[in-house]
């Protein structure tokens, strides 16, 4: 008999988007959600080509499950670990 936290596994990456929009990322989560696939989003700074400015983007990432193990809370907004 084996124990079932002994055989949770992470869940696989299915694909990977990078898009320029907020609007593409959330036509992406609506999708997945859809799906019951899990989903990781990262946004980054771009350098424009032609200027000095930066531009948005975002990575989304399609996932078999979530990425969230279900033993380990959530941080929560402006929670911080204490300095021991």
């Amino acid at each position: 008999m084996t124990d079932l936290d002994e055989t949770t596994t992470l869940p696989d990456l299915i694909a990977t988007y990078y898009l320029t929009s907020i609007d593409e990322v959330t036509e992406h989560l609506r999708a997945a959600n859809q799906l019951g696939l899990g989903v990781r989003v990262r946004s980054y700074l771009e350098p424009e080509e032609e200027s000095d400015s930066l531009t948005e983007r975002w990575e989304v990432e399609l996932l078999t499950g979530s990425p969230v193990q279900e033993d380990e809370p959530a941080e929560q907004p402006g929670e911080a670990d204490p300095l021991t």
